[in-house]
């Protein structure tokens, strides 16, 4: 009996939770709509709608965002846009920010991390589905890469062709521009290639990077491309999703603990001494 009140009682708690986090993310996106709303007119092109809210990040500081949602123990799941857009925040911080405001919109878009050649994460990008084709944005440096014929550069292209983030670089280095919030004059050409670009940082979290190998030895090179789930770019979402899954495993062993009870009973009722 003791087992099963407590059980429910960290239900209850878990469910109290969500609550609080639906509701907090709730807010969150009316907050961002509108100040998407103020950053850029939904009438105009996605690609358009891109800049103006990379530019509209510039003046906020290039730092190490410690926010967190609701307790300290979601610290790792960073902090959340609305926090970005009061206190600053780094590449990873503003690329989700920027990813929220977009799809607000309904523009679809998603974070991509850059890797070294020597396998390590040391930045983050937005990729978006502009009116021409995909569109790279840095929400950090303040970059996006335009062709020379019209449209916009992604991923792939800049994947195959490192002069084209180079040329970018210095070509606005000459127009003495500072577009973001970093100074570009500090951009290290060297490390942030798109070369090894990936969907997710398998660094992020202990273990993760196993995962990675795992998986890379069943889909191959398509495992940095897999498609990068929406939630994760709202921490309330990741909050509700891993207190759903923790109900989910203590009903599991409530269920599995009855039924070794019962399992016990009836074999202790069915056993006849001689």
């Amino acid at each position: 009996m003791r087992i099963r009140n407590l059980i429910a009682v960290v239900i209850v708690c878990l469910f109290v939770v969500q609550c609080i986090s639906i509701v907090h993310y709730l807010n969150e996106e009316r907050y961002l709509s509108g100040l998407m709303d103020s950053i850029a007119p939904r009438s105009l092109p996605p690609s358009k709608q891109a800049i103006k809210a990379v530019e509209a990040l510039k003046d906020l500081p290039a730092i190490q965002n410690s926010s967190y949602f609701l307790l300290p123990i979601f610290s790792f799941l960073r902090p959340m846009p609305q926090q970005v857009i009061e206190q600053g925040g780094d590449c990873g911080d503003r690329s989700r920010l920027v990813i929220r405001l977009l799809r607000l919109h309904g523009i679809k878009a998603s974070k991509w991390a850059i890797y070294t050649k020597e396998m390590k994460s040391v930045h983050a990008v937005a990729e978006l589905e502009a009116e021409t084709g995909r569109m790279v944005v840095d929400p950090l440096f303040g970059i996006w890469f335009p062709r020379s014929d019209g449209g916009y550069y992604g991923i792939r292209e800049l994947r195959q062709s490192p002069s084209i983030l180079q040329d970018r670089v210095h070509s606005l280095l000459q127009e003495g521009v500072q577009p973001g919030s970093s100074d570009l004059k500090s951009y290290p050409l060297d490390e942030y290639t798109y070369q090894y670009a990936k969907t997710i940082n398998w660094e992020k979290w202990v273990g993760m990077f196993f995962v990675y190998e795992s998986l890379k030895l069943v889909m191959g090179q398509a495992i940095d491309d897999l498609s990068r789930p929406t939630f994760v770019e709202a921490p309330q979402l990741m909050v509700m999703l891993m207190a759903g899954a923790i109900q989910g495993g203590l009903v599991m062993l409530y269920v599995a603990r009855i039924r070794i009870c019962r399992r016990k009973r009836h074999d202790s009722g069915s056993f006849s001494p001689i």
